[in-house]
């Protein structure tokens, strides 16, 4: 972990070397600048797949964008564990909340940083928080400042940049014990829970799991294929199973761990690889309505036949 640097202009406050990675899934760009800046060493696969991400998809009914964002993060935070890494929610309010709470949650967070706590916001994207000065927190831009949705601060008192949007949410992320031990069966487990009870991770208009393939199928179906919900759930889950399949690619060249195995570990990494590639082709805004179809048609099959591997592994 890098020092704190503090005294800057305007007073500003800094944690050195806290950066976060252009990932699609902003969630896991924060949690792979986090586990960095601790020196946790992880490489993107271990960091998707140990805290199960790899394996999540959530759809809305109509494909709208928010899909990868709004869902029941408590196992994941869980799983967080595994790797070394704490995450927490430490509070939720609109820019338009009483000034004096979006005050005190300020002071909050710059009490975390002065003492070397990573700490990130959700709104349209997951962002860390990089640091502050005398007029508010400095934000990771994981695509560079061209972006709208993830603006480069967060003016204290009027939080402007966020007026027009959701609720802001704040997360706090340390380090704890991991628990390597249970790693690889804890994702596993929670690969096949999201399949096998999606109700557990997310509630209508959404869908989790096999659910989730079905929903977009229906969206398509719907004439809601077009849009930009569909190219970005597309991007960011794609770039989820292509994480997999390097993990597991990974697992493959020595001992795989339980419940796995190193001929499963090869088997499924050529499926999720296969899973990642329909999926960006999906994406594409130029692919017909029945292009798309076909594609998610045939990457729910081939994920289905990776969760069913799975729960054979685990069951033997």
């Amino acid at each position: 972990m890098e020092e704190v640097a503090s005294g800057g202009a305007n007073g500003s406050v800094r944690l050195h070397g806290l950066q976060q990675p252009s990932y699609h899934t902003t969630m896991m760009g924060v949690v792979k600048g986090a586990l960095d800046y601790y020196g946790i060493s992880r490489t993107a696969g271990e960091a998707f797949v140990l805290s199960g991400h790899a394996f999540l998809m959530n759809v809305h009914e109509e494909l709208c964008p928010s899909g990868p964002y709004l869902w029941r993060y408590d196992r994941f935070f869980e799983l967080l564990t595994n790797l070394g890494l704490a995450m927490r929610n430490a509070g939720t309010l609109t820019a338009t909340a009483d000034p004096a709470r979006r005050a005190a949650l300020e002071e909050r967070l710059r009490g975390a940083i002065d003492g070397g706590v990573v700490c990130s916001l959700l709104n349209m994207e997951h962002q860390l928080l990089l640091g502050y000065d005398g007029d508010g927190f400095m934000l990771a831009q994981p695509w560079g400042p061209d972006r709208s949705m993830t603006p480069g601060r967060l003016s204290f008192g009027s939080w402007r940049e966020f007026r027009d949007g959701p609720p802001v949410t704040f997360f706090t992320l340390t380090t704890c014990s991991p628990r390597p031990e249970s790693a690889v069966s804890d994702a596993m487990d929670f690969a096949l829970d999201l399949w096998r009870h999606p109700e557990r991770y997310t509630e209508a208009p959404y869908a989790v799991g096999a659910k989730a393939y079905d929903m977009w199928l229906g969206a398509i179906d719907a004439g809601h294929g077009a849009g930009v919900g569909n190219w970005w759930n597309a991007l960011v889950w794609a770039e989820c199973r292509a994480r997999a399949a390097d993990y597991l690619e990974d697992l493959s060249k020595d001992d795989a761990p339980e419940p796995l195995g190193e001929g499963t570990a090869r088997w499924l990494a050529a499926r999720y690889r296969s899973v990642s590639d329909l999926l960006t082709r999906a994406a594409g805004k130029s692919a017909s309505a029945d292009d798309k179809r076909r594609l998610i048609t045939e990457a729910r099959a081939i994920e289905a036949s990776c969760i069913d591997r799975i729960g054979e592994r685990a069951s033997a």
